[in-house]
């Protein structure tokens, strides 16, 4: 039987690699579907593949910033997009996003699962201290997975995003790295987690 080809990332359900340049339409049609962007940020303006595909190679070249591609694991299937932005390496922050665009995917944990991935990247290979979100007041089962998942509210920016012809609150949470030590062992990818960064053994 012929092993899998590694991934950048794996989980249970999804695997995490690079964006590539046959990526950036599908990415473009999702941020032009209003259903898809209706709890994002992203989607105000229309999508143009050319000037999207500048970006994808500007994050490429600029080490503050780590965009992935969503691969649903039993068939291969392009989903999503994710990634850690705004990474402070002084502070060491880093900022959380995803766009899960195949809606046939949608549920299922696929998100909850990413989020934990991009957490455990963050914390043993990038060493943040902190990863952070924001997530509009409205999208109450985003705010719940994240609870879930260990992130913790910091507070409310008022009126922070206008959609839907409505003003919604952003939300930010975030999880230290101290927290982040403290779920690992629960989370649904601490066996995955610990198979890609191994720790030494203590003693």
């Amino acid at each position: 039987m012929k092993a899998e080809t590694p991934h950048f990332l794996e989980g249970k359900r999804t695997y995490l690699r690079g964006i590539t340049a046959e990526d950036v339409p599908r990415i473009a049609a999702w941020s032009d579907d209003r259903v898809v962007t209706r709890f994002l940020f992203r989607g105000a303006y229309p999508a143009d593949v050319e000037t999207m595909e500048r970006a994808r190679q500007q994050t490429v070249a600029n080490p503050h910033e780590v965009e992935l591609a969503v691969m649903d694991r039993e068939d291969d299937a392009f989903i999503g997009v994710t990634g850690l932005h705004g990474i402070n390496p002084v502070a060491r922050t880093g900022e959380f996003r995803i766009l899960l665009g195949e809606k046939d995917y949608w549920g299922g944990g696929r998100g909850t699962e990413v989020c934990l991935l991009m957490c455990v990247y963050g914390f043993e290979v990038l060493n943040l201290n902190k990863v952070w979100l924001g997530v509009t007041s409205d999208n109450l089962a985003a705010l719940r997975s994240y609870e879930k998942s260990g992130f913790v509210k910091e507070g409310a920016l008022r009126q922070e995003v206008y959609r839907n012809s409505t003003y919604y609150d952003a939300i930010r949470m975030s999880l230290l790295r101290t927290e982040y030590d403290a779920a690992l062992p629960g989370w649904p990818v601490a066996e995955e987690a610990a198979a890609m960064f191994p720790r030494p053994k203590q003693g």
